[in-house]
């Protein structure tokens, strides 16, 4: 179970809190409630202890708020008082259990397990309400209604998985590949409008609106977690949130939803086709290295940009990298410094064998909890504290996201066809139109290519691309496996969050 704890004395509770982790719960902690409504608000959890008497805003109206915003959570209201009046009136807001200070661990574990029953009970009503949910939603007409779209489908993602009823979940895979489906859709509408300036925020313009503006005000930290999806962002937030205030945005990969793409396009400040044409010799065509030249494209961008501060740029693909940065990172002359962290390559990495990954990240809400527990003991909170307590501005953002491919679709082209499965350029390629975005003149969408006879094909939802030789073999390969390049909810709406100190 996911735990929030909320009390003034949060302090004296340690115990058991140090306890209730070791025995494989995940406990995250308040100490007013104005604090630990930020903390649900941008999480998910089974179970809220909440203290009846807090200085400030009280138990009571906490526990109202908490009900107004997930009626399924449970709550434990924790009291050092057994007057009636009180429990009728926590009663009567629908609390499902106390616990009366002073307690031993013995009573607490008591609690959690008549609620782990009442748990069983709960995931009974949640199938109906996640249909009702969907399907009582107004359509999405615009960028930020899909980003709102994508939202709620990531919270019910999150509740469906933990209460891991397969059926929901196979109902939710459904639904997800119709939401990406119509997302798809509305891209191909609106996209050739959003690069000339009538849209979201893309990639190349990051930098400009959420990073350089920051920098007049205060040194300026930009963490790039490489292909963070916003369901893991939201499941970091609030460990972040523990020590520091956070305001999370959301901008759009470019296409492809590739580094070699959006990241270039992040630094340089220019759509990749600009940057060919006025840096040719910083786009790299071949298959390996696509993003060697970042370091000098944001010099360049920031040149451009009248930027005339020190600046410095690091990557780090290790945890023991990480740390080998952190001490750079507070460097009291550098206005603005960039680090590029391999994210999903790191958490993927920590676990040793395929098989034991596909065990583990049997579905997205498996990941998602596992990205949270790989942050907690990454370097990365240690990371934003430090720099947060120097007062410092840190933004965190992704260059794109990823998902699970589950549907083939056979591509045709010359050799020369890139390697990707989620987006290939070449000679002569043919494709399922209603699989993929076929780009005959890839200069619409302002990518690059090495031949004037080059095309773009670009995966819809959670298709991916094999050859007409061996499909079966390429299948067996590649099904299920994590992919990005293509038009997706998840590929495309990109977290991009500001944090500061509390």
């Amino acid at each position: 179970m996911r735990l929030l704890w909320i009390d003034d004395e949060i302090d004296l509770l340690r115990p058991f809190i140090y306890s209730l982790r070791e025995r494989g719960y995940d406990v995250d902690t308040a100490t007013n409630g104005p604090d630990g409504l930020d903390l649900f608000g941008g999480q998910s959890y089974d179970l809220v202890l909440l203290d009846q008497m807090m200085a400030g805003m009280t138990g009571i109206e906490v526990l109202r708020r908490i009900k107004e915003r997930d009626p399924n959570v449970l709550v434990t209201m924790v009291t050092k008082s057994e007057e009636e009046p009180l429990i009728e009136e926590a009663y009567a807001e629908l609390v499902d259990d106390f616990l009366i200070k002073p307690f031993t661990s013995a009573q607490l574990l008591a609690v959690l397990k008549r609620l782990l029953d009442k748990r069983r009970l709960v995931a009974g009503r949640i199938g109906q309400q996640y249909l009702s949910a969907l399907n009582t939603a107004p359509p999405p007409r615009d960028w930020r209604d899909w980003v709102e779209r994508y939202r709620l489908l990531v919270g019910w993602q999150d509740k469906l998985g933990r209460y891991g009823d397969s059926a929901l979940v196979g109902i939710q895979e459904e639904r997800w590949r119709e939401e990406n489906e119509e997302f798809g859709r509305f891209v191909d509408r609106e996209y050739r409008s959003w690069l000339g300036g009538d849209g979201p925020t893309l990639s190349h313009q990051v930098l400009p609106e959420h990073v350089l503006p920051r920098c007049e005000e205060r040194p300026t930290c930009l963490l790039v977690l490489d292909a963070m999806r916003t369901d893991q962002w939201l499941a970091l937030e609030p460990v972040i949130r523990e020590f520091a205030a956070v305001e999370t945005d959301h901008y759009c990969s470019l296409l492809p939803s590739a580094t070699p793409y959006s990241r270039n396009g992040m630094m340089a400040g220019l759509l990749p086709l600009q940057i060919l044409r006025r840096y040719p010799h910083l786009w790299v065509f071949e298959e390996s290295g696509q993003n060697r030249h970042e370091e000098e494209l944001l010099a360049e961008h920031l040149r451009r940009v009248g930027f005339r501060h020190r600046f410095a740029y690091y990557r780090a693909g290790s945890g023991e990298e990480l740390e080998r940065v952190r001490g750079r990172l507070l460097d009291q002359e550098v206005r603005l410094t960039v680090v590029i962290v391999s994210f999903l390559d790191l958490l993927i990495h920590s676990i040793k064998s395929t098989r034991v990954l596909d065990e583990i990240v049997s579905d997205d809400a498996a990941l998602v909890a596992m990205t949270r527990v790989w942050f907690k003991s990454s370097p990365l909170p240690d990371i934003i504290r430090s720099l947060t307590g120097r007062d410092r501005s840190v933004v965190i953002t992704s260059d794109h996201g990823f998902l699970r491919v589950r549907r083939p679709t056979e591509i045709h082209g010359g050799r020369k066809m890139s390697a990707n499965l989620r987006y290939k350029h070449g000679g002569a390629i043919r494709v399922d139109e209603r699989k993929a975005l076929l780009l005959t003149r890839p200069a619409d969408l302002m990518l690059p290519v090495d031949s004037a006879t080059s095309s773009f094909a670009i995966a819809r939802s959670d298709y991916y691309f094999i050859y007409p030789t061996k499909p079966r073999e390429y299948e067996r390969t590649y099904k299920n496996t994590f992919q990005h390049g293509g038009i997706s909810l998840p590929e495309m709406i990109v977290p991009v969050a500001t944090v500061r100190p509390k």
